[in-house]
């Protein structure tokens, strides 16, 4: 007898497993078979249910932690793997790929500081690197950065300028890949930066910067200039001194050799950040002042970048826990279906809480701010 019911209970799961993979088309699966389906130990590669399944036992074992009993913690299990399985919520790639696997579990997307200095600069790209690794997505303030031809005190030379250091990062990013593919990456730069045509044109040639989004950070004094007085000069700063934005001269094998001082009016500098998303879709533009207006944690500082897709905001070290609902399976006859969209609410902010408990980061600074 128990044989049987524990067959028909086998068999009931089967059925319930094939329904769930039926009901993905041929595209969803070839994405999710190079993304986030893993390997069993049998070779073969785990079904879109299995996945849910690994996931929700995963993210649900984390309750045992706050005193759930065993029952408590298959019911929501469950509830989690009924909310992704009915696709009314999908927690973030990450999540999906490493939660119930033997690898860490990071978050998607994390925000690092680039100060002006060589161990700064160089740290950052380690913590990055690793990072990367490790499958999270990252943005970077290249603004902090002395502009090109400034003088060094340690090596009594002078600085190439911040894009040539994004570009040592886009290099490195280009040899680390995440389950077969780059990871993604934001640049910014303020718009008052000396250096700030050569970030802007950065990505003029097709191939150019192939691991990063650049974003130029645009403040409310730029703006306002700009709807005023859009013929006048506009100038840049650096340690407090007022200074022409430059072109950066570069030989043939991309090392900078000098750099030109330019007279440019600030509807002319628009005009550049416009011509360049036109021809090549970057730079994208951040009302950065905006921004820190809506600072949700002002007593953490200023924020000066986001993740790569530009949806979150970030402090140095801070990182994102992303995960989606899906309207579109709460419309019932035209109307929304309030009670469920109430439930999985709830059931995706507790899976995400528990996400939390189950980063493992290697950079330290990251596990305290989280």
């Amino acid at each position: 007898m128990a044989r049987t019911a524990k067959s028909h209970t086998s068999s009931k799961k089967a059925a319930i497993y094939e329904r769930i993979n039926r009901s993905f088309s041929e595209n969803a699966i070839r994405m999710m078979r190079k993304r986030y389906l893993l390997q069993k130990e049998n070779g073969l590669q785990e079904t879109p249910a299995e996945m849910f399944a690994r996931v929700a036992k995963a993210l649900a074992a984390v309750e045992k932690r706050y005193g759930k009993s065993a029952s408590e913690i298959r019911r929501i299990e469950q509830s989690f793997f009924e909310i992704m399985s009915r696709k009314e919520y999908t927690p973030a790639g990450r999540t999906l790929t490493n939660a119930g696997a033997p690898t860490r579990l990071v978050a998607n997307c994390i925000v690092l500081p680039i100060h002006d200095s060589m161990e700064s600069i160089f740290q950052t790209l380690k913590d990055a690197a690793l990072l990367q690794q490790a499958g999270s997505g990252l943005g970077f303030d290249f603004s902090h950065l002395r502009p090109a031809m400034t003088p060094t005190k340690k090596s009594r030379g002078v600085a190439s300028g911040p894009v040539s250091f994004l570009k040592v990062y886009n290099e490195a990013f280009g040899v680390i890949k995440q389950q077969g593919r780059h990871g993604a990456n934001m640049a910014m730069m303020q718009v008052d930066h000396p250096d700030i045509l050569d970030f802007i044109r950065a990505k003029e040639r097709e191939g150019e910067l192939r691991n990063f989004n650049i974003s130029v950070k645009v403040t409310d004094a730029f703006m306002q200039q700009l709807l005023e007085k859009p013929d006048t000069q506009w100038y840049c700063t650096w340690n407090g001194k007022k200074m022409k934005p430059q072109e950066v001269i570069r030989a043939k094998n991309g090392a900078v050799v000098g750099v030109k001082p330019v007279t440019i009016t600030v509807q002319q500098l628009f005009d550049e950040i416009v011509h360049y998303a036109w021809l090549n879709g970057e730079p994208g533009i951040v009302f950065i002042d905006e921004v820190n207006r809506t600072n949700p944690l002002p007593g953490l500082g200023p924020i000066d970048c986001s993740n790569p897709c530009g949806e979150q905001f970030l402090h140095h070290y801070d990182n994102c826990n992303l995960g989606s609902i899906n309207l579109e399976r709460f419309v019932k006859n035209g109307k929304v279906d309030w009670r469920r969209l109430r439930t999985v609410t709830r059931t995706a902010v507790r899976m995400m809480d528990n996400v939390i408990d189950l980063f493992d980061f290697p950079v330290k600074q990251i596990t305290e701010l989280a």
